[in-house]
């Protein structure tokens, strides 16, 4: 009992460090000789379960917590928390986020009614994976900005740093790839003191992705290569795929398609080989990838195949990505209603996915689809991209954002007055402007006599001192400009 005592506590120094390498190498050979309702048991399989769910072996997982699963009645109410803390992991990662919510909130409830601070601050954390799952990003995010000032108070660093990379990918999801930059660097300052490679590798995967948007590809482009590295060695299917996909969508920005087409290949015999369900991503990087070499007719062909993927996949945000590009295919190839057509339908996908970046994108092409014909809701559109970049190094959005507004900018005046609401005018503003144009032309007219302009306009000499405070002088009398006399040189 001594031995598994001092085991036991080795592990968990291990587990606190975020060290699983070396935590993998304690897990033993089988667990039979190990009574699974004795505290010390419960222990060990508990942290044999964590081992198996990030090497992402869910089957020896299931198998490890099988005996709680279905019954925590003979787990004492010591240890009950934390047996209800893995078991919310395993759900989520078993594709179960509702009922993995719904345990994390038990497992939170009991340790917090024991007094323990540190599981509670976990299961916390837990709750908002779980929320991350399904979608609920704004919850998520309260979560982890909960799970991080109560690490901070524990002063338990590592578990900060997870806590901060999670937090970031998700400020990423909601678009705020600025703040999610800031966050997921200073979660990676704080993983790089500890020995969980894998960890750094995805935060370095989720930096990556806000600066592409940002327009930092090299240094995106650098991070994923460390990240890459990291997840062929960990033999992590799902990340290398993710990772190979981001190198070359890295790529296709910085204009170097030759190694770009070398990644997608990398990615589609990975995605082949593993039957991965997120092919549909790589197929709308190569459809990318041809639209950037002008090869319209492939890139669609291609396109369309990543339709159907995604489709069967039936990932909203697989569905969004292939659609995104397709449409912009159909704008190049002077097919506005087609493209219409096919951005209406990855925008409801966007949307569904609360891919915010996303969903801008696909509204700004929408907005340069329909400005012929739907004018109104073309700067309706434009409007709500425009007021939400407003100063933001966003590169490529702005790029769609320019040429949309071109196209708006272009209509007739004569049938069409637009203003968008981001360049709506307040009450006070419009007074302005029109008292400053009635002044001018009143001292155009009086040319530029102040008493005969106040005349004209039949108010008073107080009027006038009033119309003085609200406007600048130099704009209520301009002065005229003085015709510059050359100098006559002399040889």
């Amino acid at each position: 009992m001594e031995n598994i005592a001092s085991e036991l506590k080795t592990m968990e120094n291990l587990r606190e460090d975020g060290d699983f390498e070396k935590l993998s190498k304690h897990v033993p050979a089988s667990l039979d000789g190990i009574d699974p309702y004795e505290p010390d048991g419960i222990q060990m399989r508990v942290l044999v379960a964590e081992v198996y769910g990030r090497e992402g072996k869910l089957e020896q997982m299931a198998t490890v917590l099988e005996p709680y699963l279905q019954n925590l009645g003979q787990v004492p109410f010591a240890l009950a928390a934390r047996v209800l803390l893995m078991i919310s992991v395993y759900r989520n990662r078993n594709g179960e986020p509702a009922e993995a919510l719904r345990v994390g909130k038990l497992a939170e409830t009991v340790a917090t009614a024991r007094g323990d601070e540190l599981t509670a601050a976990e299961a916390i954390q837990a709750q908002g994976k779980a929320l991350s799952s399904l979608n609920r990003w704004e919850e998520a995010v309260k979560r982890y900005e909960q799970a991080i000032s109560l690490y901070a108070a524990q002063t338990r660093s590592y578990r900060l740093g997870v806590a901060y990379v999670a937090l970031g990918g998700v400020l990423s999801r909601l678009g705020k790839v600025e703040d999610a930059r800031t966050t997921l660097e200073r979660g990676i300052r704080i993983m790089l003191k500890y020995k969980d490679e894998f960890s750094l590798a995805v935060a370095r995967a989720d930096v990556a992705i806000a600066l592409n948007y940002m327009g930092e590809y090299e240094a995106a482009l650098k991070y994923l290569q460390f990240a890459q590295d990291t997840f062929e060695q960990a033999g992590h299917e799902t990340y290398k795929l993710m990772s190979l996909n981001k190198i070359a969508e890295s790529l296709i920005f910085l204009k170097d398609y030759d190694r770009a087409g070398h990644f997608i290949t990398k990615s589609l015999e990975a995605a082949i080989a593993t039957r991965s369900t997120q092919i549909a991503f790589t197929y709308e990087l190569k459809g990318r990838l041809s639209l950037a070499r002008n090869e319209l007719d492939k890139a669609e062909k291609t396109l369309i195949s990543a339709v159907e993927m995604a489709d069967q996949a039936g990932s909203p945000l697989q569905k969004a990505e292939a659609r995104r590009t397709l449409g912009r295919v159909m704008l190049a190839q002077n097919r506005p209603a087609d493209a219409v057509r096919i951005l209406r339908e990855g925008l409801e996908s966007a949307i569904e996915s609360r891919a915010r970046m996303l969903e801008l994108e696909i509204k700004a092409l929408l907005s340069e689809a329909i400005y012929p014909d739907a004018p109104v809701e073309a700067v309706r559109y434009i409007t709500e991209v425009e007021a939400d970049l407003d100063e933001r190094e966003l590169p490529e959005l702005r790029k769609i954002c320019q040429a949309a507004r071109k196209q708006i900018d272009s209509l007739d005046h004569e049938h069409y007055f637009i203003i968008s609401d981001a360049r709506m005018p307040t009450l006070s503003e419009a007074r302005v402007a029109m008292l400053k144009w009635l002044w001018a032309r009143a001292l155009y007219k009086a040319r530029g006599n102040a008493r005969e302009a106040a005349e004209q306009l039949d108010v008073t000499p107080t009027y006038i001192r009033k119309l003085t405070k609200l406007i600048p002088r130099d704009l209520l009398r301009p002065g005229r400009k003085r015709s510059k006399r050359r100098r006559s040189t002399t040889i």
